[in-house]
């Protein structure tokens, strides 16, 4: 049975069933510098196309911005990028950018994952795997936050951040959207700071 969500093919990712661990392993390591990507989730391999400049474009913003936040706040921010997380047999994948804060963890505290196409391995059963506390996902312009409750097991919209309380995601949203960085952290820090 495909995990939920789950989208066989769309413009941007492909949607394999009846794949192993072994299979993933091996696409991964083969694909490692050419900038497809691949994730496995239960037997389901999905093989992402190249990360496109809007995809970078829209990361960066809201990456930077979200380190702004936490630099001006001087919360400690350990980045921890698009390390892959593994578990064997069951799922493996690189998040677009993932953070632990306070101090260095085994599993980041936050997750960022840029949506521009839809379909695709579900990005929350996929980081339900790993009971990431917070799964930030950019769709449509709009920044959604996602917070694990582990009593149910599953993630639940939110419309704060557990993890960074307090920071303005409504300000984020609209700043990741300037065309420069630069301007985006002016705006940025013009609306969240008194």
């Amino acid at each position: 049975m495909p995990p939920p969500d789950v989208v066989f093919e769309n413009q941007g990712s492909l949607v394999l069933p009846g794949y192993t661990w072994a299979h993933y392993m091996s696409l991964d390591e083969l694909f490692q510098d050419s900038g497809v990507r691949v994730r496995f989730l239960d037997h389901y391999l999905e093989i992402m196309a190249p990360i496109s400049e809007p995809h970078e474009h829209r990361k960066s913003h809201v990456a930077t911005l979200l380190e702004t936040w936490c630099i001006d706040r001087d919360i400690e921010l350990f980045m921890r990028g698009s390390t892959t997380l593994k578990i064997p047999e069951e799922a493996g994948g690189e998040p677009d950018e993932s953070y632990c804060f306070h101090e260095q963890k085994p599993r980041p505290d936050l997750v960022l994952e840029i949506a521009l196409t839809s379909g695709g391995l579900s990005k929350r059963a996929f980081y339900a795997k790993f009971e990431i506390p917070e799964l930030w996902i950019w769709r449509e312009d709009r920044l959604e936050v996602h917070v694990w409750n582990a009593a149910a097991r599953t993630y639940a919209a939110s419309p704060v951040s557990v993890q960074l309380p307090g920071i303005d995601l409504a300000a984020i949203q609209v700043c990741a959207l300037l065309p420069s960085i630069n301007q985006a952290v002016r705006e940025f820090r013009k609306r969240t700071t008194g």
